[in-house]
């Protein structure tokens, strides 16, 4: 009879040991599925996005959709992932962080990082560089590093992007912020700017736009930055695995683009 209860002793707890430990085993490989296997068909997360307006990365075409270099560059990524994405055209960058901050998109692109972003949500990898640049007319003497041209030159860019934040930043006197790239380039034109600083493609593609002469223009990059995404911090809570997934597909896709070369 001692010898029956000795085991029952042992035996007992052994069992439950062994309960507890294929539980929690159970329970943290769980858990390990939900981060590393993020969905299945039927259960697609869908992404929402805001888009502002910068052409030529993001603008509506003559059939009113959504292109750009931004736009197939976005969705490439998306589209080999697997999940589902809506595309929110807003006017400015401005208003693509508010409505991030609001929780009515779950991101936005294409975006420099800034510390006011950095707040309230994530970059991805490089999608594309932007190059920063200064724009003046070559019948201008200008030295854009010269303490004469901070002091007093009449500077134009657009509002509630990072070359504002940038020209703030570094003291340069800003003397039109606008919304429309359009506006700088025939305010450049007409003598009512000295200079423009701005994505480099943006302006270009502006100018193009007026069968302007680029001769009569000069330009200095300035910068160059990448142009990425931002995912705001509450839906990568619920997403812990997306942004290393979404940078893992977007190395692929530069891989790839490489080797066509």
């Amino acid at each position: 009879m001692g010898r029956t209860m000795w085991q029952k002793f042992i035996t007992m707890p052994f069992k439950v040991c062994l309960v507890v430990s294929a539980y929690f085993a159970l329970t943290a490989n769980n858990a390990y599925a939900e981060q590393v296997v993020p969905q299945t068909t039927e259960q697609k997360i869908t992404l929402r996005f805001a888009v502002p307006h910068f052409p030529p990365y993001i603008y509506l075409n003559e059939n009113k959709k959504l292109a750009g270099q931004g736009i197939v560059r976005v969705t490439q990524v998306l589209n080999n992932l697997e999940v589902n994405y809506e595309f929110e055209l807003v006017a400015n960058y401005g208003v693509a962080l508010r409505e991030m901050r609001s929780g009515n998109v779950d991101g936005f692109f294409l975006a420099t990082q800034n510390r006011f972003r950095d707040r309230i949500a994530q970059i991805s990898d490089a999608v594309l560089i932007n190059n920063w640049s200064w724009f003046y007319k070559t019948s201008n003497v200008i030295d854009v590093k010269h303490s004469g041209f901070r002091e007093q030159a009449k500077i134009g860019t657009i509002l509630n992007t990072n070359t504002q934040v940038w020209l703030q930043d570094n003291n340069y006197p800003i003397a039109t912020l606008s919304n429309d790239v359009d506006t700088l380039v025939e305010m450049l034109l007409a003598d009512r700017l000295d200079a423009v600083f701005l994505s480099e493609s943006v302006f270009v593609h502006a100018l193009s736009k007026r069968s302007q002469n680029l001769d009569n223009i000069a330009s200095i990059i300035e910068a160059s930055r990448n142009f990425s995404v931002y995912f705001s911090n509450n839906f990568l809570v619920e997403h812990r695995w997306f942004l290393d997934a979404f940078n893992s597909e977007l190395a692929k896709l530069k891989a790839q683009e490489k080797e066509a070369l």
